[in-house]
């Protein structure tokens, strides 16, 4: 069970993504909020894709820019919880230890490269919205082990926050981001409520293929890969002051 304190933390920190403005996010400040929430000594943020490879590490002057680059560049090719996000469109957050055994990643010169940079072994990743072939993560560990399930459940809960913030803030830095017509935002509510695209054709008195069409200017236009992430964009844009 989590204190009555830790669970009090938790509470305010959504509290607090919540009501950040998107255009003052940083990965720092989010990093270090979920930092002190679950006791970690240190958190990453990784990013892999088609602009290259970037680490950050807090607190910064324990874990450089320069170091947490240099050692996801050296990994990225067979850390398995980046090579399954990679890999994947599955952007749940994932421990080590749910991919492999830790008696293999222990023993791994992977694993053994991490530890002497983070102190950890096992940690759990908190993935945000990218395509397939690239990752965004945070990354939360600790000396003593890995998390208990019920703070597995918290971060599991605090991640649908995260992605949305995420979200929300890179489309306030990008001020020529594509926005979705009229048309698409239709088919995109149909088919995120869980209807398919038959259905969603009927629906709307169109074709499959037209559907299809759609969702693939959707994908494009968002950055996204599935229509779960995509639906995530929508319900976002219109919790904003000013959204559709």
């Amino acid at each position: 069970m989590l204190s009555r304190n830790r669970y009090d933390q938790v509470i305010d920190l959504a509290v607090e993504l919540v009501a950040m403005s998107p255009a003052a996010v940083d990965h720092g400040r989010v990093a270090e909020s979920l930092r002190q929430v679950l006791e970690c000594p240190t958190a990453t943020f990784s990013e892999v894709g088609a602009d290259g490879v970037k680490g950050l590490g807090w607190p910064e002057t324990r874990l450089p820019t320069a170091t947490m680059t240099e050692v996801t560049r050296r990994n990225m090719e067979r850390h398995p919880l980046i090579q399954h996000y990679v890999r994947t469109t599955d952007r749940r957050p994932l421990a080590v230890s749910d991919l492999t055994t830790m008696r293999r990643w222990r023993s791994s010169a992977v694993g053994s490269d991490i530890r002497s940079v983070t102190g950890f072994y096992d940690h759990v990743a908190l993935p945000l919205l990218s395509p397939v072939g690239t990752m965004r993560a945070f990354a939360l560990g600790r000396p003593d082990g890995g998390f208990t399930r019920q703070e597995r459940e918290f971060v599991e809960r605090l991640h649908p926050v995260l992605v949305t913030l995420d979200r929300r803030s890179r489309q306030a830095r990008s001020p020529a981001a594509a926005r979705l017509t009229p048309r698409e935002e239709q088919v995109l509510e149909l088919v995120g409520a869980g209807l398919t695209r038959q259905l969603a054709a009927r629906r709307l008195r169109v074709s499959v293929r037209t559907v299809d069409k759609h969702l693939e200017s959707i994908y494009r236009k968002l950055g996204v890969n599935s229509h779960v992430q995509a639906a995530l964009w929508l319900a976002g844009s219109r919790a904003r002051p000013g959204g559709s």
